[in-house]
Formats: structure tokens, sequence, C-alpha cells
């Protein structure tokens, strides 16, 4: 297997990268296929456009976040899990960051060595 500690923080930084960037959100939905599911706060979402459709809500415009730890691990079939930890900050609003974490299940593209898509993402807030 690929060195998968190169591989999760080399997808964590294009990941937050481009979901901090509006205009370069739309790119995510390379990372995303018809079998890919997000549960984002408890409600699972299925597919590529029905994720990129979460991930751009109006409330969402302005997201930039600060990772403070990413941890990952070998899956089966050559996969890899990560798991992200940090803050976010909405509209700017950098005096009342929201703490969260953020799991993936990255999962080899068949047919493209060393590719990856997201097979399964978790996101929640840390409140209280």
């Amino acid at each position: 297997m690929a060195d998968f500690s190169s591989i999760a923080q080399a997808f964590v930084g294009h990941y937050f990268r481009s979901f901090d960037d509006y205009a370069a959100r739309d790119s995510l939905a390379s990372l995303y296929r018809p079998e890919s599911m997000l549960t984002w706060e408890g409600k699972q979402i299925q597919g590529a456009q029905n994720i990129l459709d979460q991930l751009k809500k109006p409330e969402l415009k302005v997201v930039k976040h600060q990772v403070t730890s990413v941890d990952s691990q070998p899956g089966t079939n050559n996969s890899v899990v990560v798991l992200v930890t940090g803050s976010l900050a909405i509209d700017n609003a950098f005096d009342r960051p929201l703490q969260f974490t953020q799991a993936f299940t990255l999962a080899p593209i068949p047919g493209q060595p060393g590719g990856y898509f997201i097979y399964n993402q978790i996101f929640r807030l840390v409140l209280g």
C-alpha cells in the first residue's frame, strides 16, 4: 500500500483549500462518486451532486477552516481512513470559531492507480 499518511495529508490540504474557496468548491465534485455517502450533522446524503448541493448551501458560502489534527490509518482494500479535527469560522466570525470533527474513508478509484475518492464522510460540530 502507498504511504497512507502522505495520502491523508495531501487529501486534507486539497479538500479544505477547495472548500474554503467558494469559487473552487465545485471542484470537490471530482472527489465523489454515485456511491459516496456524507453524514452531515446526522443527515445522510448520497451521490456526488447531492453532496455538493449540501456543501454549497448559502449559509456555508463563507467558511474558513483551521485544521488542528489529521490522523490516518490503512483500511480494507487499500482504503485510507482519515480523522480531522479543527475549528471553522462562518462569515469571517473568527472571534467565534466552531470546533468540528470530520472523518473520511478514501477508497481507491478502480482503474486509476494512485487515485482515491471519498467513499464515506462524516461531519459534526463539537458543541458544549
